[in-house]
This record gives structure tokens, sequence and C-alpha cells, in this order.
């Protein structure tokens, strides 16, 4: 039986990250945000000591699951309690300043919250035109209680969708087919010694803010306290499991006084998983068009390598508008290329609905890689997340928690029971179903599942 120094050295972690892989990690993959959501809640809920968030995009009246409230009523009941809340939030500019999904520090913000009577303290961080994209709960830092939320979910109505992916309520103001109104995206629950580095990180941001000092750039303004770093080697929990696990970031050079040389880990550690996969990689992805990534997954397929992906059928539009920029222009030229092989597959899901099909916004960042290794986060397979945006990723080396995750994604996405099989059997088998459904799709039949095979060359036109 293969243990985690065998798995480390079949997946090598980048030489490139600051924060070492660390043993002794309890790690529980939270598909869609529904489950996700109800988790984070609740231990936001029974907090003794402090809440710290990363928040990327946020709507204000989106609820969480169970009657709870908004995020703000959830942030309002934890100060109430005497919790030390701090919210970093990121502070857009350029095209998304505006966007209704965004919080930024503008005199608008300062009222909400003002008029909310709000006692908890915030934050806003910019990175210029890029976007602060981590996405990152962390409760009770530094204590025997300790607990980190990393991945991709924004705080939005569209993603608090559940496994099922109901059609959603017209109540809750959705309109029919509305892109962004059934996501599909996973977080991750992690306890143990790699929680600090989540604690860490957090640190660096809060105090390194950019807004920090600037006109609503902090709330309550120029009221707001550093925090102090957490002591050398601290890791409260101490090690509760298993698992080996890293955290792994993209962050520009001279961001942050505490990481002058920035930091390129994901992007090191997507090559090292891909290189070395032998039977299957399996990833979801809202955006898939790094060309050194495609690149490593064609040579991936050259090898016999079964290669599967899901992305959002219905994708962004900025991605076709953008289509005349170099970088992604590239991308789409090897995402195109891989449509030439067998043993890929490229998949959007979708539900047959009384009217029609409804798109199932693929918003996940994660890989599955032979059973042996896994990654859940907020990276996106293109180049400005790797060389522009800030974000963070907890990726994985255990068998049975990587097969585990890996089964849980591809019985939701093919709508059968793939335990008892490998990972290059469920794969395959995956593959055929999206196969089918394509045609099925074709003759306005019913699905098995959710997930529905395109054309790579036609992704995002």
């Amino acid at each position: 039986m293969a243990t985690a120094r065998d798995d480390l050295l079949r997946i090598p972690p980048p030489p490139g990250a600051i924060f070492p892989p660390r043993s002794g990690n309890y790690i529980e993959p939270l598909v869609d945000g529904a489950s996700a959501f109800d988790r984070i809640a609740a231990a936001v809920e029974t907090a003794t000591t402090s809440v710290m968030v990363c928040v990327a995009f946020l709507e204000v009246d989106a609820r969480f699951p169970e009657g709870r409230g908004t995020f703000f009523d959830l942030m309002d009941g934890a100060a109430s309690r005497g919790i030390d809340v701090r919210v970093l939030f990121w502070h857009p500019e350029g095209h998304a300043a505006d966007a209704e999904d965004t919080f930024a520090g503008t005199g608008s913000s300062g009222r909400l919250l003002g008029g909310r009577s709000t006692s908890w303290q915030a934050r806003w961080d910019a990175v210029g035109r890029q976007c602060q994209h981590q996405k990152a709960w962390l409760v009770d830092a530094g204590t025997e209680a300790e607990v980190a939320f990393v991945g991709g979910i924004n705080i939005t109505r569209g993603s608090m969708a559940g496994r099922d992916h109901a059609e959603p309520d017209p109540e809750l103001g959705f309109r029919q087919g509305e892109r962004y109104s059934n996501v599909h995206d996973v977080h991750c629950l992690v306890r143990g010694p790699v929680v600090s580095d989540v604690h860490e990180n957090f640190v660096m941001r809060w105090n390194g803010a950019s807004e920090r000092g600037r006109l609503h750039g902090s709330w309550p303004h120029d009221r707001t306290l550093d925090l102090p770093a957490p002591a050398a080697g601290e890791a409260g929990t101490g090690e509760v499991g298993t698992t080996t696990a890293q955290i792994q970031r993209s962050v520009l050079p001279g961001l942050y006084d505490a990481l002058p040389d920035g930091e390129n880990s994901v992007r090191e550690q997507y090559l090292s998983a891909i290189e070395a996969a032998q039977d299957y990689v399996y990833v979801e992805d809202q955006i898939l068009l790094s060309r050194v990534v495609l690149v490593a997954l064609r040579e991936a397929l050259e090898r016999g390598v079964l290669v599967m992906a899901s992305v959002p059928g219905d994708p962004m539009p900025e991605l076709a508008a953008a289509r005349a920029h170099p970088g992604i222009a590239a991308g789409y030229d090897a995402l195109a290329a891989l449509g030439a092989y067998e043993g890929f597959c490229l998949s959007a899901p979708c539900i047959r609905r009384e009217w029609g099909y409804e798109e199932v916004y693929v918003h996940a960042k994660t890989a599955v890689v032979d059973d042996v290794w896994a990654t859940i986060g907020s990276t996106n397979l293109v180049f400005s997340s790797f060389q522009g945006d800030t974000e963070m990723n907890v990726s994985f080396w255990d068998g049975g928690v990587a097969r585990a995750f890996r089964a849980r994604q591809v019985d939701e996405q093919g709508g059968f029971s793939s335990t008892d099989m490998n990972g290059s059997m469920a794969v395959a088998r995956l593959m055929e179903v999206a196969r089918e459904n394509s045609r099925r799709r074709s003759a306005g039949e019913d699905l098995d599942g959710f997930a529905c095979a395109i054309d790579p060359a036609g992704w995002a036109t």
C-alpha cells in the first residue's frame, strides 16, 4: 500500500510553494454550495474566538441555507457574541468596479454597514485591474477548535444550489435559464497543521490590504487593528488526521511586504500532477484556457492517460470577447487540439426541464489525478489566475480521500455509482455517459446525470 511519502514522490509538490506539505490533516471536500455553506455557517455560529473571511464576489441579498439570512446577518450574529470578526473584501478596479456581485470599498458600502450598526472589522484589498480571488474562511484560528474552508464558492444566490441542481425559484429573482442561477462549485473543510498556513495568509493580506488607509477602505474607518503574526510553528489543533496537504497560492511579486517575490505554486502543482499522471486526469473548472496546462494534458493523452474536463456550457461572455488576446487565443487553439484524441472528453453539465435544457454553471476549480492527488481552490486554469489574480488552493495526497472525492464528482455528473470502480474505469464510464447524453440532448430526450459532451473547438465562442 502506497504511503504519503510514496505519493509525494510520485506527484511532487511545487518547489516554489512558500508553505510545505504538512502531514496529520483532516480533509473533507464539500461539493455544491448548499452543503458547503451549511457547514461553513454552522462553524461560524459555534465560533468561540474569531472568524476571518476572504471575500471575492458577494451578492448582499444572497441567503445562506436553513433560513440563516445573509452574509451580513451571519457576521453580525458572530460579532454580537463577542467574536473577533474580520472580513477582507476585494476592492475591484476597472470594469468590475460597479458589478452587482462585488462589495467594493465605497461610500455605498460604508452606508450599508453603518445602517446595520456593524460592529465587526472590514478592510478592502485591490490588485490593480486583476482580482483578489481567494475565497477562504477561518474559524477560531490558533485554538484546538480551529477549522478552515478553502475553495472557489462565491457568496451568491446561484451558488447556494444543492446536489440535485433543482430548478431555481423564480420568487428569488431568478429568470429562466439565467447563466449564474444554478452553479456547481466546491469548497474544502480543513483541520490540522495546514490551517496555520491559511491563518498566515489571512494575516499577510489583512495587514497589507491596499485600501486600509484610504477613505472607505476600512470599516470602521481608521479604527481597524492589525493582526499579530501566528506564532512560529503554531498549529492549534495539531495532528487530527492522516492526510498530507499543502496550501498553494498565486500572488504577484511586490503585492505584500511579507511576500516580496510573490508565489506561483498552483501553476507548478498542476503541471507536476499532470506530468505524473498514469491513468486519468479529472478536471472541473470555470475556465480551461491555460495553454501550458492544455499542452501538458495533450502530452498525457499521448501517453494513454484519460482526460475528462467539465466546464460551463454557457461560459462567461468575457471569454469569447477576449479571443483576440494572444494568451487567450493560444489557449483556445490548444483546447481545440485535444479534440483529436479519443481519450479526451470535454463536458458541460445540463438538465432537461419542461421548457428545454438548463445549463449548470461549472464554477468549481478542482482536479483529481489517479486517485492519488487532488486540489480544490479558487484558481481557474487560465494564465490570469496564475499571473495576476490572487488565488489559494489546498492540494492533498491521500488515496482514500482523493478516491472518495473523485467518486463524489463523477457520480453527480454521470448519474451512476463509481464507488467500486477504479479511477480510470469511472472516468471512462463518465465519458460514455457524456457522449450518449450529447446525442440525447440533440434528440430532445432525458439525460443520465448532468454530463453532456461538447466540441472543444466550439467552446466559448
